[in-house]
């Protein structure tokens, strides 16, 4: 698939760093480096323009009231998706699930990625296989001129529901009118454990001719709190959508200087190729294993939220 070459006026995002601990969040949050454009968000979007907290580049961002967008989405181009094995030099394995995409040499030849979707999550969850790296690009509905953004993810739930939204989109025929959802899973896991986080969630509405380009009412976020237990007789939650095993917290504590210095060992270039490589790849030499054993010590507690609270390839949190 073919994406716009325009460049993307900001970045909607699922996280943050806060005083260096990674935080999901329960509303949307975007990035830019115009001025104007944060403005103009914070008035469509609700929330407050604000520096960077992450620190870096873009320079402003806005911590929006709504867990839901409506977007336009040009068609099926605008959803860009491949998986990728990032080691301790770059990236090891890119690939559309059928062909190498890189590195070079093995460009256009086959990938042999397992061929059942619940094989390859397995592979990569143990660190010897790649992990979605998907980019929709968009613009505000109410707004379109105000330009093109973007949402990087590596959900693999939204993989899964990959095949169903280009179709949807195909079916379009054109622009589509799309509401764009942190969705709230709640569920109990089968030892009692109440388990909440939010995934991204893609829901195409129609044209531009056929449904309203006004976004929804503002309305707070429903709060990530998680359920009460279980009483006695009552009806078994249904299975998670998830592993049972990848029981998920919010926010851990995490040295935002010690990834910092971890991405300069190994070449990574955001938190969550940081985190990926860390916990997947066996690094040779004294010097990078040193640095690694404590990062390991940390980010092996986020291991289980990286696709939630570091989201997408440059990472939801910078």
């Amino acid at each position: 698939m073919t994406q716009s070459t325009i460049v993307p006026v900001g970045s909607f995002r699922t996280g943050r760093l806060a005083e260096g601990r990674p935080q999901a969040l329960d509303a949307w949050r975007v990035t830019t480096d115009d001025a104007e454009v944060a403005a103009r968000i914070a008035n469509l979007l609700g929330g407050q323009t604000q520096p960077n907290e992450g620190g870096g580049k873009p320079a402003h961002e806005v911590l929006t009231e709504v867990e839901t967008v409506r977007v336009l989405m040009d068609g099926p181009n605008a959803v860009a998706a491949h998986i990728i094995l990032w080691g301790s030099k770059g990236i090891i394995h890119q690939c559309d699930g059928l062909e190498f995409l890189s590195p070079e040499e093995k460009k256009g030849q086959p990938c042999r990625c397992p061929p059942v979707f619940e094989d390859r999550k397995v592979a990569a969850k143990e660190g010897r296989g790649p992990v979605p790296s998907i980019n929709l690009t968009f613009r505000i509905a109410a707004e379109p001129a105000l330009g093109e953004f973007h949402f990087m993810t590596s959900s693999w739930q939204m993989a899964a529901q990959l095949s169903d939204l280009t179709d949807a989109l195909k079916r379009v025929n054109g622009p589509a009118i799309c509401d764009l959802t942190l969705e709230l899973v709640v569920y109990t896991t089968k030892t009692g454990r109440g388990v909440c986080y939010r995934k991204p969630v893609v829901t195409v509405l129609g044209s531009p001719d056929t449904v309203t380009t006004e976004p929804p009412s503002l309305a707070e976020p429903t709060p990530a709190s998680a359920p009460s237990p279980l009483r006695r007789k009552a009806r078994p939650a249904p299975e998670p959508t998830i592993p049972s095993t990848m029981e998920l917290s919010h926010s851990v504590s995490v040295s935002a200087a010690l990834l910092r210095r971890a991405a300069e060992v190994l070449g990574t270039a955001g938190h969550e190729e940081t985190v990926i490589a860390a916990l997947s790849e066996i690094v040779a030499g004294r010097q990078q294993s040193a640095e690694l054993v404590r990062l390991r010590e940390q980010v092996g507690q986020i291991a289980a939220i990286a696709g939630l609270a570091l989201q997408g390839r440059d990472s939801a949190l910078t």
